[in-house]
């Protein structure tokens, strides 16, 4: 999962609301072949720290710190 939003609509909520849509519609629409191992995940750069709490407020926990095209990364899921 992965989201973008134009800097003049940051801190307006937006980005947290459509998370939580697409989380909701990924639920209802996507069929997990063994749902003790599907995970929804999401990789963020350690300085985007919006978008770090966003994952929080949507429920993603931090499981990894590591390394994406050379760049730092933390991976996270739910």
């Amino acid at each position: 999962m992965g989201w973008v939003l134009a800097t003049r609509v940051h801190g307006k909520g937006y980005a947290k609301e459509a998370v939580r849509a697409a989380l909701a519609w990924g639920d209802e629409n996507i069929k997990r072949a063994d749902s003790a191992l599907g995970r929804t995940v999401c990789i963020i750069h350690p300085e985007h720290t919006r978008s770090i709490r966003v994952a929080e407020k949507c429920g993603f926990k931090e499981l990894l710190r590591t390394t994406y095209k050379g760049e730092p990364t933390i991976l996270f899921g739910q």
